[in-house]
């Protein structure tokens, strides 16, 4: 689950951010937060990269995660935020050097079937708030 946290210090100013959450264990009357390996969630991502660095940080993988990443930076992270698939095409295009091959139109398929993007309409694409499940992982 997704939060977002807004706080303000004593001087007015104030602070978001985003955090996911893990469901809280209870074991012998201690609760305890379970802690899960996974995609890269707590370093904070830099969208105001150019598209090309912030696809050779982050898009590792196969179609499908690239795919989702590519559609992360051009909506910066921001789900429901509908893109054409022409602009998908497009931005793949230009990016082939660090995408590699033609967009094709089953990574979106695949990326929908993980949960990272949705399709709201005929020719459209959404990220969705599990998005972060295609970031490379820590190695």
């Amino acid at each position: 689950m997704r939060a977002k946290i807004t706080v303000t210090n004593d001087h007015g100013q104030s602070f978001e951010g985003e955090i996911d959450l893990a469901p809280a264990v209870r074991r012998g009357g201690v609760s305890r937060t379970r802690l899960a390996s996974g995609p890269v969630t707590d370093a904070k991502i830099d969208f105001g990269l150019p598209r090309r660095a912030f696809l050779k940080q982050h898009a590792q993988g196969g179609g499908p995660r690239k795919f989702a990443v590519l559609l992360a930076h051009m909506t910066r992270g921001k789900v429901d935020v509908s893109v054409s698939r022409d602009a998908v095409a497009r931005a793949w295009t230009r990016n082939k050097g660090v995408l590699g091959g033609d967009f094709q139109d089953r990574y979106a398929t695949r990326s929908k079937e993980k949960g990272w993007t949705d399709s709201p309409g005929r020719g459209t694409f959404v990220l969705r708030a599990d998005w972060r499940g295609a970031l490379k992982q820590r190695g």
